[in-house]
Formats: C-alpha cells, structure tokens, sequence
C-alpha cells in the first residue's frame, strides 16, 4: 500500500511591529498567504479522505464463493416410487420403476447469495428428468418457490443459474429442498443422480 502523508506549503513569517505594513497583495500579502492555508488545507482533506477509505477497507470481508456437494440421498415422496441407492451414494431407478420422486433437504449458509445448482448422473433413455432446488416458507406447507432446475439427459453434467430475485438466503423465512423426479421412463432405462452442488457467496 502506498505510503499516505501530507506536506504543508505554507510557513508563517512574523509580522514586525512598527516595521511591516498590513497589505493585501504582494508576497507577505493576505492575499497570499490565505491562498496558500486553503491549498494546504484542500490537500489535507484529500489525505484524510484517502484515510478514511483505507480504514474502512481493512474492516471488510471480501466475498468468498463456496460450493456445498451433496449425496443425493433422496427420500419418498408418496404416492410417488422412491429412488434406491447404490454403494456409492448415487441414486438410481429401481429396475422395475418408471416414475419416480424424491426430495432431499438442503441448509445453505444464512446469508448467502446462491449462483449456481448444479447435478450430474445419466439418464439413457427418453424419459424425463428434473432435479429442482425449491425453497418453502417457513409457516406455510402449502406453497413452494423454484430456484432452479436442472434437466438430465444422456450423461449429464449441467448447471444453471439461481433464480436473481431468490438468491439471497433467509433461513428465518425459508426451508430449501432438492426434488429428483424422473417420468416416463423405460424399464431398460438407466437413470442416475450422482451428485448435487449449490454454488454460493458468502
């Protein structure tokens, strides 16, 4: 950081008694003088403002993008079939199932600005998958916002932006939740979730 400091311009010089005529102008004049403490003055203004700028910079946090990864460890949704899971923590469709839901709860830091959701897995065959991060008011069931969605297809890796006018979390007002829901599906299909991730700032 560059070094902040201020020099004067102006130096006082004595008026003697009986001897030095009060004047306006000239070199020793008021004029002068005066014009001299209101550049010094100006110039210190301009340090202070530098000062106060650099103190208030040490006393921010400058943002962080974080990343929470999550097992998609989905739970039933009745009526609707479950996902199962398999040994390495990936959801999949049960060989004899071909609609299925499941959701997933997800605490994302108070007070973060969410950016992204992300889902990777496989779907081989043409049925339909959606993997949705919605969030739910705290006093009402009966009512859920989309944040963002993900559609699965073939082997996918897919990430898409948060909904601008949901981002910022507010676990006071909110619950937030994942649902993995797969329709249409073919009993030869090969349908998985492996991993979920919520792209933030904190």
């Amino acid at each position: 950081m560059t070094d902040i400091a201020f020099t004067p311009t102006f130096k006082h010089t004595p008026w003697v008694d009986n001897r030095d005529r009060v004047s306006a102008s000239g070199p020793n004049g008021f004029n002068t003088r005066f014009d001299t403490l209101q550049k010094d003055l100006e110039s210190l203004s301009g340090v202070v403002k530098t000062i106060d700028t650099a103190i208030k910079a040490t006393g921010q946090v400058p943002s962080v993008e974080r990343k929470l990864t999550l097992a998609p460890a989905f739970v039933a949704v009745p009526p609707s079939k479950p996902w199962s899971l398999d040994r390495f923590g990936a959801a999949v469709r049960p060989s004899a199932e071909t609609d299925l839901t499941g959701m997933l709860t997800i605490a994302p830091p108070d007070g973060a600005k969410l950016l992204k959701f992300r889902a990777a897995g496989n779907n081989t065959g043409s049925g339909t998958l959606r993997i949705s991060l919605f969030r739910a008011p705290f006093a009402d069931a009966s009512t859920v916002q989309l944040v963002a969605r993900v559609s699965g297809a073939g082997a996918y890796d897919a990430t898409q932006p948060v909904d601008p006018t949901m981002d910022r979390v507010d676990m006071n007002a909110f619950r937030y939740f994942v649902v993995g829901a797969l329709s249409g599906a073919a009993v030869t299909d090969t349908v998985t979730v492996t991993s979920i991730q919520l792209t933030y700032l904190t």
